[in-house]
């Protein structure tokens, strides 16, 4: 691990570059003409894009309006998250153009493109300060001068001075950013602020794991339940607290809360896995049916634990049941319970999950297998809250919160007559849509740390992370079985890695990586395992070009549909355009650029000549 720092006068260097071990040794940041070549505007069409991202251009009052308008209404707590959020998430997205642009250059380069990127937005001026990182045990510790802070200066013309610093949206910005970069969590806060009365703001990014006390600034980073609330739910009168216990938190905190049962919960950074999870925060506390909807293995099970553990049923049981796992003619005595003398066998009475369940909540999965019998009385459970045991006349009253899951379209199955409609609508209260992983690849960096942590502790490993080429091919993988099948991938690279070293694409065995992987556009890191920015030694121009995949015609497509959403353009002037850069990349040898753009040399040399001005050869 070494400490970098900046040099200033004679004795800086005119050059930036790496040592043997990958250390910064010059902290001033390069030209950002390469990241302005990124912005387009489209004034007819009401259109501004960065990269491939659509952009808004705002009065910084009008934000500052909002901002304070929050926190008159919502309180300082709820408007910190909400702009923590939004920072983390565009720091995730100017990562991955960062990346695509700056894959020729130094490890300050794209470090510096997420301060350039930031600076183009009008958001803060960054200066770094000093650097240290240690690319083989994911180690990076960084300070940073944030001068002219948009948030700063917003928040003193509305409130004056603060006791503590306000930048939220720039400190979810970097820690998004260096996040994305380097593979692990990395938590930026903000230890001077001009709002406070400091010259110029101050930020520290260092590994969530090297704050003693990260807890107090990663709550921000997840909704929370508080955010739709002012208050904790009320127990029941019945209810007895119990005691209470500690539990993974998203982030891989922990933090108290009661309940009789350990509950997986859901994490994510991505705008879908925010906007489920808001809803899922606002129906909790309420008695409303909740149905979640999804493909298998996005998570269903998760979110049901969500709503439970934010529920006023919290110390209530939490009764989860598959029923598709479930034999047809064993399913309505598991629900609803079986009296003795029932059936053949039937020598006990027994309660159903519904009665264990009594008071707290019951977690359907697959909902949409259950026979036409069971949806009868399961409607009736729904409507009156009551039930009758198999084989008994006796009507028991139950309070219990129905969560219901499936993977199906149950419209469909209701035109076809294998679901009541009537209980469709009864269950189709607050419908909750949990989107795929392959739309959730913002939330693949957090999903990863939580289970190489979890599953590290399970298998007795100690591992130094992931490459970034690994966490790229995370990246493309298309992901068909969603998290299940995410989980499991990590699983068996968490048992082949071997201590002390990072997970990289050796050990990703589960994953099918011809096809998968998108190259044009994205990088391709060198074979050296480090969690880190690590980028792969620059080739002379020209050389292997024959050997490079060709553009997908889907990626040529999308290429096409972005250049003409920015305005019209002449076919002659982009195949010049195609031209001009092959030779350069060439250094003007027409054979092999000839090959880079798959015609012959005499197809290229014609075109050449009919480019070249009068007179000219």
């Amino acid at each position: 691990m070494s400490t970098t720092t900046s040099e200033d006068g004679a004795g800086a260097r005119k050059g930036r570059r790496s040592d043997s071990r990958g250390i910064i040794t010059d902290l001033r940041f390069p030209d950002m003409q390469d990241l302005t070549e990124h912005l387009f505007f489209n004034p007819q069409e009401g259109m501004i894009w960065l990269g491939e991202k659509r952009m808004l251009l705002l009065q910084a009052e009008a934000v500052g309006a909002l901002r304070q308008e929050l926190i008159d209404s919502m309180g300082v707590e709820f408007t910190r998250g909400v702009f923590t959020r939004i920072g983390y998430l565009t720091g995730l997205r100017d990562a991955d153009l960062a990346i695509k642009t700056r894959t020729s250059g130094t490890q300050l380069d794209i470090l510096a493109a997420g301060a350039q990127l930031h600076a183009l937005a009008g958001m803060v001026e960054v200066t770094p300060i000093c650097i240290e990182f240690d690319q083989s045990k994911g180690y990076l510790y960084g300070e940073f001068l944030w001068k002219h802070s948009v948030e700063s200066d917003l928040h003193v013309a509305s409130n004056g001075t603060s006791s503590d610093p306000v930048c939220w949206m720039e400190v979810g910005y970097s820690s998004g950013f260096l996040t994305r970069l380097m593979g692990k969590r990395i938590l930026v806060r903000e230890t001077e602020c001009g709002a406070c009365g400091d010259e110029v703001c101050r930020a520290v990014a260092r590994p969530v794991e090297e704050w003693d006390d990260a807890e107090a600034d990663l709550k921000y980073f997840q909704p929370r339940a508080a955010d739709h609330r002012r208050g904790a739910p009320a127990p029941q009168p019945s209810e007895k607290p119990a005691a209470p216990s500690l539990v993974a938190a998203p982030f891989g905190l922990t933090q108290p809360r009661s309940s009789l049962v350990e509950l997986d919960r859901p994490v994510g950074s991505s705008a879908a896995y925010h906007s489920a999870l808001h809803k899922i925060l606002r129906v909790a506390t309420t008695n409303a049916t909740v149905l979640l909807l999804g493909e298998s293995g996005v998570g269903k099970t998760m979110f049901a634990h969500e709503v439970h553990a934010n529920s006023r049923r919290v110390n209530g049981p939490f009764v989860e049941i598959n029923c598709a796992a479930i034999p047809e003619a064993l399913i309505e005595s598991e629900l609803f319970g079986v009296q003795r003398g029932a059936y053949s066998g039937a020598t006990e009475p027994r309660a159903g999950r519904f009665e264990y369940a009594d008071g707290g909540t019951i977690f359907l999965d697959e909902i949409g297998t259950l026979s036409m019998t069971a949806q009868s009385k399961l409607l009736r459970v729904l409507q009156s809250g009551e039930l009758e045991r198999l084989g008994s006349n006796k009507t028991i009253k139950v309070d219990v919160r129905v969560i219901a899951a499936t993977n199906e379209d149950l419209t469909v199955a209701v035109k076809e007559g294998r679901f009541r409609s009537d209980l469709f609508y009864r269950l189709n209260v607050f419908p909750v849509t949990i989107a795929p992983l392959r739309e959730r690849k913002d939330d693949l960096p957090l999903l990863l740390d939580v289970c190489v942590t979890k599953l590290s502790a399970l298998h007795g490993r100690r591992l130094a992370g992931i490459t970034p080429r690994a966490l790229q091919a995370l990246l493309d993988h298309h992901w068909p079985g969603n998290i299940r099948e995410f989980e499991n991938v990590i699983e068996r690279a968490v048992i082949l890695a071997d201590d002390d070293d990072a997970i990289d694409l050796r050990h990703l065995s589960g994953l099918n990586q011809s096809g998968q992987r998108e190259r044009v556009g994205t990088v391709s890191w060198e074979a050296g395992p480090a969690i880190g920015i690590r980028l792969p030694e620059s080739e002379p121009s020209g050389v292997g070009l024959a050997q490079q995949e060709n553009a997908s015609h889907e990626q040529l497509l999308n290429l096409a549909k972005r250049t003409l959403q920015r305005g019209p353009v002449k076919l002659p002037d982009i195949e010049e355009v195609y031209i001009e850069v092959a030779m350069e990349q060439c250094e003007g040898n027409v054979s092999k650029a000839a090959t880079l753009l798959g015609m012959t040399r005499a197809q290229l040399d014609y075109r050449l000549k009919k480019m070249a001005p009068s007179g000219e050869s």
